[in-house]
């Protein structure tokens, strides 16, 4: 069958995928992986064919008009999120519901997105894939399956923040004393649906169904009632070279220090760690510590210590065998990498994602700990480190989610029930298309 993939216009958006695209190729499928025409270059790198659609867009600007968007903050105010949901109120206002501004804004800065989605669909028409599998916050891959009548389904690099949206918002629209009376989302993609001649239904949210790559432990609680695939997370992180002194085993334990591809700058001073004084302290440690750091984060770093070596880039599950621990931001992809390796994890984490729901899955497998960057002392923060490196439980837990990932099935494996899938749900896409 034919199998168009769509990743939003970001590499950490696109690996997750890899490994299934590969799955499906060596499957005997056709693959494609569409995005905006700045990804293009990531795909190929990938061995993967690109289909660029639409222009590029400026994913900070539709950030920032999300949040001037009052009938996005309507929504939100509809969820009833509590004092205690903050992290995950930032996390859906600033950009999950960025997804509608880029591709259902009828506003300048969606101007990007009505471009790509008039040429995903032109290529679905030309091309006919059997099954779309699409970025969750790529609102129009479901459009384009429609138009040629293919199968589709969401794959989730992340908790499913969309699917638990809209269960929450069609739950106060069914509550009289919720006060929300009209389908708010609705409303927002109505002049899109309209200038397409297409009518809305819940799948252009969420799919025909969703491949979850989350640990489904940690997926079951948000669950949506939504028919799910759980994939394990194939740690992929691209083309690269592996250096020389890393044949060398190091001779004292070693530690990885890495902000994730996607948000190297979150270690700022006004957010409670910053990279000299945690490398200050690190540096009075009998350890040795491999940095991922580029220029700009160095310019922050003053004098590095002896006892740790920064490198702009290297491949985690390259690096991690290697490795007694790994302090990290929370990213899926990294938290997947020291799962795949058994390395124990100490996590500060990002705001504004699943990255505090990671931290604490981890700490609450005991397979690390959580750090709270905005109250933790660096002396709190070496005791915290001290304990990952010398207390075997740590260990025993990093091995635990190993364990569990293995019990997931891989990307080869749910490629046959991809298959079946496909041909159930294209044959009704087709009737409808």
């Amino acid at each position: 069958m034919r199998v168009l993939i769509t990743t939003m216009p970001a590499p950490t958006h696109l690996t997750p995928n890899v490994p299934l695209a590969w799955a499906l190729h060596n499957a005997g499928h056709e693959v494609r992986v569409a995005s905006h025409p700045s990804m293009v270059e990531h795909i190929n790198a990938a061995g993967l064919t690109a289909v660029p659609a639409g222009e590029n867009v400026n994913i900070p600007a539709a950030v920032h008009a999300t949040g001037q968007d009052e009938r996005l903050e309507r929504i939100t105010e509809a969820l009833a999120l509590g004092t205690d949901d903050a992290d995950k109120r930032g996390h859906i206002r600033n950009f999950v519901l960025a997804a509608f501004t880029l591709y259902y804004s009828q506003e300048p800065v969606g101007a990007g997105g009505q471009a790509f989605a008039d040429d995903l669909i032109a290529h679905a028409r030309a091309w006919r894939p059997d099954l779309v599998l699409w970025d969750p916050l790529v609102l129009a891959s479901p459009l384009a399956a429609r138009a040629c009548g293919a199968a589709h389904a969401r794959v989730l690099w992340g908790l499913d923040r969309m699917g638990w949206l809209r269960r929450r918002f069609l739950d106060a629209l069914a509550d009289p004393a919720s006060g929300v009376d009209e389908d708010l989302v609705r409303q927002v993609m109505r002049p899109t649906l309209d200038r397409l001649g297409q009518e809305f239904d819940e799948e252009l949210l969420t799919g025909q169904w969703t491949v979850d790559l989350m640990p489904p432990r940690l997926s079951a609680t948000e669950a949506t009632g939504l028919r799910t695939i759980n994939l394990r997370r194939v740690p992929y992180a691209g083309p690269a070279v592996v250096p020389d002194w890393l044949s060398t085993p190091p001779e004292r334990p070693r530690i990885c220090l890495t902000l994730g591809a996607s948000g190297r700058t979150f270690f700022q001073e006004n957010h409670g760690v910053s990279i000299a004084a945690l490398l200050e302290m690190l540096g009075d440690l009998d350890v040795e510590v491999v940095a991922t750091f580029n220029s700009v984060q160095l310019d922050k770093a003053g004098t590095v210590p002896a006892n740790v070596r920064t490198v702009d880039y290297i491949p985690l599950g390259e690096l991690l065998p290697t490795c007694s621990a790994i302090i990290h931001h929370g990213g899926g992809g990294t938290y997947a990498a020291a799962a795949a390796h058994k390395v124990p994890q100490i996590v500060i984490p990002k705001h504004f994602g699943d990255f505090l729901d990671n931290a604490r899955y981890v700490a609450e497998r005991g397979a690390g700990v959580l750090v709270d960057r905005e109250t933790t002392t660096m002396d709190e923060l070496k005791k915290q480190i001290l304990r990952v490196l010398t207390e075997p439980s740590f260990q025993d837990g990093a091995a635990d989610l190993y364990e569990e990932a293995l019990g997931t099935p891989g990307p080869a494996e749910i490629v046959p029930v991809l298959e079946r899938l496909a041909r159930e749900h294209r044959s009704r896409s087709a009737a409808v298309a």
